[in-house]
């Protein structure tokens, strides 16, 4: 596992806590979402209001225009970009919650979703971050990085038990071999089952495309065809 720092903990977590909120969220709220006192959140939104990583108006504050240009200088997205009507669509077709992931460190994080119910929506919505071997679409991010990452993350995961980490690694050679993952949703959902194939730009995984059932068994073998169908045309 690689180490954490406090600070880049805390100035990751306000961006992304004003990053899901439109309409701004307030110091308060920010506070409590990074879990640190006010005085502190204040010096660092001052700074990162500086910097031009969040806007403030009216007392609330908003994603800025820096991280934007972050990614326009890079000149192409580390992640795909699919338009939430596209999810929406491929929701309806399948009549289950379609969720887009990706991977920031040692998790899969939920960018966007369709097709959820008030409770799915409510939990994902306040866990958007999930470790990459605990969810389908994780395991299958895992399963498409580099051997050594893959070691890494895998006996970080199982930490003093080297029989469950090479098991785990042993699902992610499966996974590449089968073109996708079936199995447990995650915390997330608990009691759930989901499936979840790979996104590609230029070869390189990019992202994860998973789709999730409360209480059902095996999901069927259309709803993998129906994901791994739409992955292949998001992918080019």
């Amino acid at each position: 596992m690689r180490n954490h720092h406090r600070t880049v903990d805390r100035v990751a977590g306000l961006l992304e806590a004003a990053a899901r909120r439109p309409g701004g969220s307030s110091l308060s709220a920010l506070a409590r979402r990074v879990g640190a006192p006010v005085s502190s959140v204040q010096k660092l939104v001052d700074g990162l209001v500086a910097t031009g990583y969040l806007d403030e108006r009216d007392r609330r504050y908003t994603l800025g225009p820096a991280p934007w240009m972050l990614a326009a200088r890079a000149g192409e997205p580390p992640v795909p970009a699919i338009p939430h009507e596209a999810l929406d669509q491929l929701a309806r077709h399948t009549g289950l919650p379609v969720l887009l992931a990706a991977r920031i460190g040692d998790d899969a994080v939920y960018l966007d979703w369709a097709g959820a119910d008030e409770g799915f929506d409510v939990a994902l919505s306040a866990r958007v971050r999930a470790p990459l071997p605990d969810t389908a679409a994780g395991r299958v991010l895992l399963a498409h990085l580099g051997p050594a990452e893959r070691k890494r993350v895998a006996l970080a995961a199982h930490e003093g038990d080297p029989g469950a980490a090479a098991a785990l690694l042993d699902t992610c050679a499966r996974i590449r071999a089968d073109g996708f993952e079936r199995g447990a949703s995650g915390a997330l959902l608990p009691g759930a089952t989901a499936v979840a194939v790979a996104l590609r730009h230029d070869g390189r995984v990019t992202g994860a495309l998973s789709a999730a059932a409360r209480g059902a068994g095996p999901l069927p073998g259309e709803v993998v065809d129906a994901l791994a169908d739409a992955a292949g045309a998001w992918s080019t």
